[in-house]
């Protein structure tokens, strides 16, 4: 496949930000069409003159020169939207969360493998320096056996006051299918496990009935807010390892605590910071923590999550975030939306 025409399918700010930023970068890869709100926008600033504005998704999906497309929809819409595209040939990357629906997660892998198609989920967390540095260090046995780890995704005051994110009919939920999502995939990734065996949650609207300047983007109105600003769960894997989640998007401590994930071996411990991990362990009978940084701009992950999609539909080969592995955390997020709303813990 010499060029490889691509298309994006909602081009509101996760788009342009993504995609449109960083496809220029990517070798013998065209964008070839869009579609949906401010489409004429993004075709001006990211596209050329190869680049058409379809009308509906039934166009684009029928254009021979689409090969794969972006899904950068509101969530409601992601399993449908990923299902319709693998119907008609191509190839998907989707936004997170693979669906807020179980079912719709598990007909988009059917879809995909019955017709011999890359599927994969953005999940960039990733693809940071910092993450696939802690990764080959679990796998080269540095850590010992990992058998704890802990996801964290904890905003202070960072209620998104924009969009959808207060609609669980669009959204799906608030924090936990937000935020969640990203600390889970990666706790699951690092631990190499993606198959629970229960799991408990409870979720909070927390201050989420008392709007306030000092929120990151300002103050909203409680009477539309109807999804939980912050989550807590616990779900144990069938290693054995168990995996602690607290994701906020407004939650009194003293900092916040975003992109931070800890891994627990019986020989050391990893944690994951921006730009680095730190390393903490015994030596010679003395408690020791050593600092890895590795710096890198804000746009990397991206760009290599891009690349490893590219790569994997030129070779037909799986992507680093397989479809199988989405579907386990689309899985697990609605157990915890279950036992939440149940009080109950959830055993698959």
């Amino acid at each position: 496949m010499e060029q490889l025409g691509v298309a994006v399918i909602g081009c509101g700010s996760v788009a342009r930000w993504k995609y449109g930023e960083n496809l220029s970068a990517l070798d013998g890869v065209s964008l070839r069409a869009v579609f949906g709100g401010a489409a004429e926008d993004f075709r001006l600033r990211y596209g050329s003159g190869e680049t058409a504005v379809c009308l509906s998704l039934e166009e684009l999906l029928a254009r021979r020169d689409v090969d794969a497309v972006f899904v950068c929809t509101p969530n409601r819409s992601h399993g449908p939207i990923s299902l319709a595209a693998l119907e008609a040939g191509k190839h998907v990357l989707c936004e997170k969360p693979m669906a807020v629906d179980e079912a719709d997660a598990a007909a988009m892998v059917r879809a995909a493998r019955a017709r011999g198609l890359v599927l994969t989920v953005g999940h960039q967390a990733r693809f940071t320096a910092a993450a696939r540095s802690l990764r080959r260090a679990v796998e080269s046995g540095r850590l010992g056996r990992p058998y704890f780890a802990r996801a964290s995704m904890v905003r202070r005051m960072g209620i998104p006051t924009w969009g959808h994110f207060f609609d669980p009919a669009v959204q799906g939920g608030g924090c936990l299918m937000d935020l969640g999502t990203h600390a889970l995939d990666l706790a699951l990734w690092l631990l190499d496990d993606f198959t629970p065996v229960y799991c408990c949650a409870s979720t909070f609207r927390g201050p989420g009935d008392h709007p306030t300047g000092a929120n990151r983007w300002g103050p909203w109105d409680p009477a539309a807010l109807k999804v939980e600003t912050s989550a807590f769960a616990q779900v144990v894997l069938s290693g054995g390892a168990a995996v602690s989640i607290d994701t906020s998007w407004a939650l009194h401590v003293p900092r916040d605590r975003e992109e931070t994930v800890t891994v627990c071996g019986t020989e050391a411990g990893g944690e994951l910071f921006p730009g680095g991990w730190t390393l903490s362990g015994v030596r010679d009978d003395r408690l020791v923590t050593r600092r890895i940084c590795l710096p890198e701009d804000e746009q990397e992950a991206n760009r290599a999550q891009l690349s490893d999609f590219v790569d994997a539909v030129r070779r037909g080969r799986d992507p680093l975030v397989t479809p199988e592995q989405s579907l386990s955390v689309a899985r697990i997020l609605s157990g915890l939306y279950r036992s939440a709303r149940e009080q109950r813990p959830i055993i698959w």
